[in-house]
């Protein structure tokens, strides 16, 4: 993608910039085609292409990643049903278990005509990134912060001692209120692990365990896909003065192939000075009215266009939206935090931009941070730029956290000159067991495929998986694994690289990892 405004000769643009790939028309005869001949990627049926982006690109094939994103996609749409139904049969056998206490428990309540059977809705219900890690609470900062990764970002929050159970609902009462200091990056990494839970679940963690205020859980609808696929939900640390709006979108779900094959995506779109941005990330924050290339308010207008969503569903960018700027004006003091994790990510980086495309200036004066971990790629180095700059404009900050060979910031593949997505943002990489660093690029094997990394990735998941079992002994009972955990964890031995992408290694790295100060 050449930057925005400039075609790689540094002629004007005038035309369209847009790369829109149809996966769904793509037949093996093309991907056959793509793999033999040596044919211009736009002149082919189910690629979708702006006429200057068509200049541009001229007659540059299609790039091996190109071919293998395809691939890719054509297998994830071949177990899209049957992924959703495992996924639904897993979860509910792995919940029907937990909470019957075992297998000697659900003996235990046949007998007593106490069988529980779990509902997809309940606040005890549990996805399988909860069952992977179940951790909920909140760990306190450290009295000290010396070499603790970006400790100044700091918030006291004034909570009571009650303890939550979720399985019940039940609230113990009790303990007398105390201030508990917790940093940014714990509360943004939980929010955004706990946002692939259900809406009542997610309710409970924030009033009844965290002691926090719970302001909305909100779905958005995708027009493209015709479902609601986006989800985000929002709180504050009080009800009443909060230092902070927290923004949190939920992540790739395990069996949902939508939402890896949205990760892997190569199609973009131009939107003006903002640059190139991926166009499924764009979608997911709000269906664009127009996959118009050429003038950014037709393809994300600033108000939501009439029809946009059908009766009784929402557009996930302007709800949000709408929710922000009102918690922003009943808490005066406070500022806004966005975050996600994966997919969550992606969307938790867009959604500052969009809001600088439509000058939201009362919200993004009171922008703090955006923290983001495993997030892909979602627009060009254009896009990057005017992040930053829009970022640094309101002195906040943005952090994309990396662990190890973590697959998902590894896509969409960077693939001059046809799809150029690059990363943004302060990328804090963990390339040991909780060991970070910041680096000034991307992190190592940018485009995951490289050869020379695979000795490394497979050795990064057996050393992971045999740590994941007995970093307890070290770092205490939360960090006990249990049997799931580890089962994913043996994943990556077989696709190195997806068991790092568990949000409970973000949360450890958050917690037990350490960076220099001066580094952050």
């Amino acid at each position: 993608m050449a930057a925005a405004g400039k075609a790689a000769g540094g002629r004007p643009k005038m035309g369209e910039e847009k790369l829109i790939i149809r996966s769904e028309k793509v037949r093996l005869f093309d991907i056959l085609s793509m793999m033999i001949l040596r044919r211009p990627i736009t002149s082919y049926a189910f690629v979708d292409v702006g006429d200057e982006t068509a200049r541009d690109i001229g007659i540059t094939p299609g790039d091996i990643f190109v071919k293998l994103t395809e691939i890719i996609q054509k297998v994830l749409a071949s177990i899209y049903t049957p992924a959703k139904w495992v996924g639904i049969l897993v979860e509910f056998l792995l919940n029907f278990v937990a909470l019957n206490g075992g297998l000697l428990g659900i003996l235990w309540n046949i007998v007593r005509f106490k069988l529980v059977i779990p509902r997809r809705d309940a606040a005890n219900f549990r996805t399988m990134i909860g069952m992977i890690d179940g951790r909920t609470e909140l760990k306190p900062a450290p009295e000290t912060s010396a070499g603790d990764m970006r400790q100044l970002q700091v918030l006291n929050v004034l909570v009571s001692g009650e303890v939550a159970d979720l399985e019940s609902g039940y609230v113990t009462d009790g303990t007398p209120l105390i201030v508990r200091t917790y940093l940014i990056l714990e509360i943004t990494v939980m929010a955004a692990k706990i946002a692939y839970e259900n809406a009542a679940f997610v309710e409970n963690v924030v009033n009844n365990v965290w002691k926090f205020n719970f302001v909305g859980f909100y779905n958005g609808w995708n027009k493209f896909l015709k479902e609601e696929t986006t989800q985000a939900f929002v709180f504050t640390d009080r009800p009443e003065d909060a230092n902070v709006v927290v923004v949190a979108f939920r992540g790739t779900e395990p069996f949902n192939m939508q939402d890896w094959s949205t990760d892997v995506n190569l199609s973009w779109l131009g939107m003006g000075a903002m640059g190139h941005v991926h166009a499924g990330f764009l979608n997911e924050n709000a269906s664009v009215h127009e996959e118009d290339g050429k003038d950014a308010s037709r393809a994300f207008p600033k108000d939501a266009p009439n029809g946009a969503a059908p009766i009784g569903k929402t557009i996930a960018y302007y709800k949000l939206r709408e929710v922000i700027r009102e918690q922003l004006k009943k808490h005066p003091a406070s500022r806004l935090v966005i975050t996600g994790h994966s997919l969550g990510g992606a969307l938790a980086a867009v959604f500052p931009a969009i809001l600088a495309m439509h000058k939201e200036t009362d919200i993004l004066t009171r922008l703090d941070t955006v923290q983001t971990y495993g997030q892909p790629r979602v627009g060009d180095d254009t896009f990057a730029k005017y992040l930053a700059a829009e970022v640094a404009k309101v002195a906040a900050t943005y952090y994309r956290i990396v662990y190890r060979y973590d697959v998902v910031p590894r896509v969409p593949f960077d693939i001059p000159l046809i799809a150029e997505f690059a990363h943004g943002g302060t990328c804090i990489y963990y390339d040991g067991w909780y060991d970070g660093k910041v680096l000034p690029g991307d992190a190592p094997n940018p485009n995951y495929f490289d050869p020379r990394f695979l000795l490394s990735m497979y050795g990064n998941a057996l050393g992971d998986l045999v740590k994941g079992a007995f970093l307890w002994v070290r770092a205490g009972k939360d960090y006990r694994e249990g049997a799931v955990s580890l089962l994913y964890r043996a994943s990556g031995l077989i696709v190195p690289g997806l068991a790092s992408h568990s949000p409970r290694d973000y949360v450890n790295g958050i917690r037990l990892g350490r960076i220099e100060a001066k580094q952050v």
